[in-house]
């Protein structure tokens, strides 16, 4: 495998790392926003749901489709990231590749991690390198909620996503507040962060701040790659794997007249840390460091009588990846590999009803997408991707019972390189050498809704297509090589599915249900082939199709007592004609994925309590292939973890405790890539 640029960058002698360099311009940023907090920006804020008890929790920008959201107490305890928690999700498997700070993705309804697009603050994460989002760079500590759409994304992307969609949510300051906390926890995890906000519901900012590491030297069996002899196997330790993270939020709002309303969000994250390479062979001193900074300016404002809106978005990302293997460990194909990649992207949408229960959303989107790589003895590589976006999205309330839904869309991609990629060996260059328009790929949606609560059936199908990136087309170094003449990747999905909540007066008093059967087909799958010289280089791989079936159920006994189950069981095959395996399995997509969890939780008046909380989950995922001719089986991965709070001094202090993985069950991902046995958290929070 060649190197991810989600796994992390490092600089060699004489250059500093990103996290060092991440301060001023954290500093900056939060500036930024700090001054225009205190003028109209031209944002918005998006208005707020709250779903009260037990309904299903679906999501806002498209409740129409099958989807969930978690909310912002479930984001809370010490320990967890972004893979922990979307993996009680249905329809979700989650890749990880190690500890505290490692590489994790996610993709849904056995799409890949490419073909699922991640956004943060409305931000799309997935970068122009891979192609994929690394959610161990996601930050929990300051999110609102994340929403989940797994069959369609929303309108308000900037992708329609042959593998739906996962948005990260920050919070939104209304009022004047305070916290500071602190972890710590096994194999060397610690944590301090603090936020301030002042203001109301008109005008509103807040800073923070976070700081957090991890040496991640936990134990492991090393079969010293005998698999299947186990009497030359030893107990070794993680090393070369440790990572340090600074990480900053500015966030402003302020309302717009009577109706309108402009939201700044901006975040910086720098982070540096150890490559440890495989098991059987560790690193010892290949290091990477990397940094992103993010920014988002969203403005409502009316544009008449009857809930007619005007919506600007305005994006900014920047992301910088710098490797250090001065031996050559991990295969870069080089000692040092810096990798930048910016975009910039202006959005334009209007609600527009149309009277007789017709809604009308037309939307435009432009971005400008560079990505520049810096080899050791090596000439530079600059490419560049410009993209445009038609969409319209229909909304009609046929009847009080029967909702249906359109949406079509014409995206529009211009490719080109600077020069010649200089591992390309002599093939042609690819690109349209700035051209506006030389690929066209509609998309598009239907759906429709039968009944609301408590009842409501759903039936969606759709169109999708993936624009290879420009790593996959260009190539990242000597050891991933590009292929100038891939193809999109396309793709048809269609689920049916069922929501239903009882009412309370009901023996089924706060119970809930999704309940979706889907299918899909994708073709021209990009995948990568080694080749006799070393090097890997992708093509288009043929044709997959996923069946299954997904479940999210929770049930409230008592006031202080909950359940819930989410599970997917899922058929990801392998459909070319021309397969050269007789496996048809899908690799690295487990068949079954089970994730009951149970949750206690009492505002009873006990003496100097203001609440008390105690959940327990297991994760179970079945084996899976990790190669296409299904030779090599990762076994099933389990885990038990228990998470509890209790709210001290009128819900002024905090105190978090969180054990991973209770019952120490050997778990491994990625091949030679030993995951953490049993660790233990605990959390200190106090809150004006």
């Amino acid at each position: 495998m060649g190197p991810h640029p989600g796994s992390g960058p490092a600089r060699g002698p004489g250059h500093a790392p990103a996290i060092r360099r991440a301060g001023p311009r954290c500093a900056r940023w939060v500036a930024l926003a700090a001054t225009l907090a205190l003028r109209p920006a031209l944002a918005d804020e998006p208005p707020e749901v709250e779903i009260v008890g037990d309904a299903p929790s679906a999501p806002s920008k498209n409740p129409g489709v099958a989807g969930s959201v978690i909310r912002e107490e479930r984001l809370r305890s010490p320990g967890l990231d972004a893979g922990d928690v979307l993996r009680t999700q249905p329809g979700i498997a989650v890749t990880e590749t190690g500890g505290h700070g490692a590489l994790s993705t996610a993709s849904i309804r056995g799409a890949t991690s490419a073909e699922t697009p991640v956004y943060l603050a409305g931000v799309r994460l997935n970068d122009d390198v891979g192609g994929t989002a690394d959610l161990s760079l996601v930050p929990l500590w300051l999110l609102h909620r994340v929403e989940i759409y797994r069959s369609h994304a929303p309108a308000e992307a900037d992708r329609l996503g042959i593998g739906g969609a996962i948005f990260f949510e920050p919070r939104r300051p209304r009022r004047t507040e305070g916290a500071v906390g602190a972890m710590a926890g096994s194999f060397g995890a610690r944590g301090l962060w603090g936020h301030v906000a002042a203001g109301d519901a008109d005008r509103a900012a807040l800073v923070g701040v976070r700081f957090a590491g991890a040496a991640n030297d936990y134990g492991y069996v090393d079969d010293r790659g005998t698999r299947f002899d186990p009497s030359d196997d030893r107990q070794a330790r993680r090393t070369n794997a440790d990572t340090r993270t600074v990480d900053a939020w500015a966030i402003a709002t302020t309302k717009l007249g009577d109706r309108g309303r402009a939201d700044l969000v901006v975040n910086a994250v720098g982070r540096e840390q150890g490559l440890p390479g495989l098991t059987l062979f560790p690193s010892a001193r290949a290091r990477s460091s990397q940094s992103r900074e993010l920014a988002a300016l969203t403005a409502t404002l009316p544009c008449g009588d009857g809930g007619c809106t005007l919506t600007s978005t305005t994006s900014a990302l920047f992301a910088r990846t710098s490797y250090d293997d001065p031996l050559r460990e991990v295969g870069l194909g080089t000692t040092a590999l810096d990798v930048a990649g910016t975009r910039f992207e202006q959005g334009f949408s209007a609600h527009l009803p149309l009277g007789a229960g017709v809604t009308l959303t037309p939307s435009a989107r432009a971005s400008l997408e560079r990505l520049a790589i810096d080899p050791t003895a090596a000439d530079p590589l600059r490419a560049r991707r410009v993209f445009a976006r038609a969409a319209a999205l229909v909304e009609w309330e046929a009847t009080d019972l029967l909702t249906l839904r359109a949406l079509g869309s014409g995206e529009c991609h211009s490719t080109s390189l600077d020069g010649r990629a200089p591992w390309d060996l002599g093939q042609p260059a690819g690109g349209d050498d700035g051209a506006l328009c030389t690929q066209l790929e509609p998309a598009g949606r239907v759906g429709a809704q039968l009944g609301d609560a408590p009842v409501a059936l759903f039936v969606n199908a759709g169109r999708y297509a993936r624009v290879p990136t420009l790593a996959e087309l260009y190539g990242l170094s000597g050891a991933v090589r590009g292929n100038a003449a891939l193809s999109s990747e396309r793709g048809v999905s269609a689920d049916v599915g069922v929501r239903a909540t009882a009412p309370a007066r009901s023996a089924l008093a706060g119970g809930s249900i999704d309940l979706f059967a889907f299918a899909r087909r994708a073709d021209g799958l990009v995948a990568y082939e080694r080749s006799g010289l070393g090097y890997v280089r992708p093509y288009n791989v043929g044709a997959a199709r996923v069946l299954g079936l997904e479940l999210l159920a929770s049930y409230r006994a008592a006031r202080w007592v909950r359940a819930e189950l989410a599970a997917t069981l899922l058929d990801p095959r392998d459909v070319s004609p021309d397969r050269a395996t007789a496996n048809a399995l899908l690799p690295y997509q487990p068949r079954l994925i089970a994730v009951p969890r149970v949750e206690l939780s009492t505002r009873a008046p006990l003496p100097g309590v203001a609440e008390a909380k105690l959940a327990a989950s297991y994760f179970y995922s079945a084996s899976r292939y990790a190669d296409a001719a299904g030779l090599v089986v990762l076994p099933a991965q389990q885990s038990l973890d228990v998470e509890g709070e209790v709210s001290l001094l009128g819900e002024h202090l905090a105190v978090r405790g969180r054990v991973a993985n209770v019952l120490d069950q050997a778990r491994t991902d990625l091949i030679g890539y030993p995951l953490p046995g049993r660790a233990a958290y605990l959390a200190l929070e106090g809150r004006l």
